[in-house]
């Protein structure tokens, strides 16, 4: 028989080298092979699953992006939500969004860094810090709600002055209205308009007043000089102006 066609004897060889054995050991690689790679790539899979029967770990959520940008846009309607109480004889607005969040017997503080949450900061700070509600309420008012200033040393040092009775309840003017005439998160100009008690023709205050954020809330800058009437109007005229008030 031709040595080429003689069967080939693989009794003494390794059996590692025997054909069989290297074609079931091959066979054996990828069959492993292919398991990892259904582990790894199956959805959800990560590779690190223990337990058999457990479900796949969640992905972690996406954290929040702390810029969010800061509301800008002034309400042209009135606030909704608001309920008025009253301090003393005045009428003051409250808002389970807008502010204020910490009210004593003497102050209101905590409002929301949006257009809405300055406005109801104007009323309330305004309204507390007049001189008819007596020292106990316009003095740490004025204090801890004004932002600090020579404006302010001044207001504070004529009311500490003065020797004037306080006003009678009845001759209290009531917020009437209000119109935004600057708004940025940082300062907002409010012109707040005040309804004067008048038998006649009706008479409103508008006080234009400048909120500042400041140590995380909104601060009242004292009118210029530490004199309301600087920063005062007299009309009868609403036009532009948003009305809203207690009813």
């Amino acid at each position: 028989m031709p040595r080429s066609s003689a069967p080939q004897d693989f009794a003494d060889r390794p059996p590692w080298t025997r054909p069989g054995f290297v074609a079931s050991a091959a066979l054996v690689l990828l069959v492993v092979i292919a398991g990892v790679l259904i582990a790894v790539l199956a959805p959800g899979g990560d590779g690190n699953d223990v337990g058999g029967g457990g479900s796949p770990a969640n992905p972690a959520p996406a954290e929040s992006d702390p810029e969010q940008p800061l509301p800008t846009a002034v309400p042209t309607t009135p606030p909704a939500g608001v309920r008025w109480e009253l301090v003393g004889p005045l009428a003051v607005p409250v808002s389970a969004t807008a502010g204020p969040k910490q009210v004593t017997e003497t102050s209101a503080s905590g409002f929301a860094h949006t257009p809405e949450g300055a406005l109801l900061a104007a009323a309330q700070i305004s309204m507390r810090s007049s001189y008819s509600l007596g020292r106990e309420h316009w003095e740490p008012t004025i204090e801890r709600q004004f932002a600090p200033s020579a404006d302010r040393d001044r207001l504070l040092a004529e009311l500490r002055a003065s020797d004037a009775s306080p006003a009678d309840p009845g001759s209290q003017s009531q917020v009437a209205g209000f119109s935004y005439q600057s708004y940025t998160p940082d300062t907002a100009v409010i012109g707040l308009v005040l309804r004067a008690p008048s038998a006649g023709t009706p008479r409103y205050h508008v006080l234009s007043l400048t909120l500042l954020w400041q140590n995380g809330d909104w601060r009242m800058q004292a009118p210029p000089g530490g004199a309301w009437v600087s920063v005062n109007r007299v009309t009868s005229d609403l036009t532009g102006v948003v009305e809203w008030g207690a009813r």
